[in-house]
């Protein structure tokens, strides 16, 4: 298949549950589960037990109504506002904020979380702590030059994106132009957590597939400086999967910090 005839997230329909089905549920590929979310969260575990670990206002953009990085996050922010560049993902995650009875089941992603590990007592607890800090969700309109409009957003502390930058990037000259305003929502001194995939150029969502923007390690360090921000650490998790869902070579962690506007 041409790659100029993958569907794109941001303008395309699709069903949020069977991007949620493929991806994070109990029957997904264990190997792409280890992967896409296992090794970020390890790295958050990480990072936290550094002591270093504190995100304030946090600004969310990531792919799908994911919140399984805010869960493992959630204890070091004090509000986090949702950037959403699809209406269907945007009605999912609402369903789960409103604990609706077909909203997506996370109970499972329990075993991954040391502190809450068996008890569900516990993880309904981290559930509700974590849907009381999510203050708005908001459309992001990749195409507008201001892509939050009407909305102004005040400077946060930090900004998490995971997959969702790589995926509305039809190339690397507008994901420079993304990343700029991305940025802009962060405070000089506030950090930036991106996950992403190193030559990634589709992903499923059921039967099919969607144009992901290949990039490789230069490249994303460059744009991360050439934004205003010094890295802090980037950590890489190369791939073994053999899969016809997605044809990442690698999955990648970066945090840096904002030195510039």
């Amino acid at each position: 298949m041409d790659s100029g005839s993958y569907k794109c997230y941001h303008a395309d329909e699709f069903d949020p549950k069977d991007h949620l089905a493929t991806y994070c549920s109990p029957d997904s590929d264990k190997t792409l589960f280890e992967e896409l979310f296992l090794f970020p969260m390890g790295v958050f575990q990480r990072w936290q037990s550094s002591g270093n670990f504190k995100l304030g206002s946090l600004i969310d953009f990531s792919s799908g109504p994911l919140v399984f990085h805010l869960f493992a996050i959630s204890d070091y922010v004090t509000s986090i506002t949702i950037l959403e560049t699809n209406d269907f993902c945007v009605k999912e995650m609402e369903r789960w904020i409103n604990k609706e009875q077909e909203a997506f089941d996370w109970s499972h992603f329990i075993e991954a979380f040391p502190e809450v590990e068996g008890d569900s007592k516990k993880w309904i607890e981290k559930e509700e702590t974590l849907r009381k800090k999510i203050k708005s969700i908001i459309n992001f309109d990749v195409k507008k030059p201001n892509p939050i409009e009407p909305n102004i957003l005040e400077k946060a502390d930090s900004l998490v994106s995971i997959y969702l930058h790589q995926h509305v990037s039809k190339d690397k000259e507008e994901y420079c132009r993304i990343l700029a305003i991305l940025s802009s929502f962060i405070r000089v001194g506030g950090r930036l957590i991106l996950v992403g995939a190193f030559n990634k150029s589709f992903y499923k969502i059921g039967e099919h597939k969607f144009h992901s923007l290949p990039m490789d390690e230069d490249f994303v360090r460059r744009s991360v400086a050439d934004a205003g921000f010094t890295i802090e650490c980037l950590e890489i998790f190369k791939s073994k999967l053999s899969s016809d869902i997605t044809d990442h070579d690698a999955i990648w962690i970066l945090i840096a910090v904002k030195v510039r506007e």
